[in-house]
């Protein structure tokens, strides 16, 4: 992810590698999406967003998983993969303010994994529909 780096007035854009350690915001900070955010949303506490949203996304997350071990969803479903993936989307969020790069990398895999299984979903159905 790149950030715009700050610049004197007359003075080119340079560009940053967010995930080069010296340019990482420091931990439980995430200044450079906190700037960024809080020119859209004023003073507003985007910490205590990030926490709700982020708590929100992990609900959505283990609940998928709770629901399938009692088998009211099947891993192969809509609503499994759904879960998984607005759950997913919810943390990666939290963690774009809050950033820890080992929760960052699974969330995306996370995503990857579940988007396969809305498009395996999606191939299931259709197939069955032909037949």
């Amino acid at each position: 992810m790149l950030i715009k780096a700050a610049a004197a007035p007359g003075q080119a854009v340079s560009w940053k590698l967010l995930l080069e350690p010296e340019n990482r915001p420091p931990h439980g900070k995430g200044q450079p999406v906190l700037d960024e955010l809080q020119l859209v949303f004023g003073n507003f506490n985007m910490d205590l967003l990030a926490d709700v949203i982020g708590m929100a996304g992990t609900f959505l997350v283990v609940g998928a998983f709770f629901l399938m071990q009692l088998n009211k969803v099947s891993p192969k479903g809509l609503m499994y993969n759904l879960m998984n993936l607005i759950g997913a989307l919810f943390l990666l969020f939290s963690l774009c303010i809050n950033f820890n790069l080992a929760s960052f990398v699974i969330e995306v895999f996370w995503i990857v994994a579940s988007v396969i299984g809305l498009f395996q979903y999606r191939k299931n159905k259709n197939s069955q529909a032909a037949a």
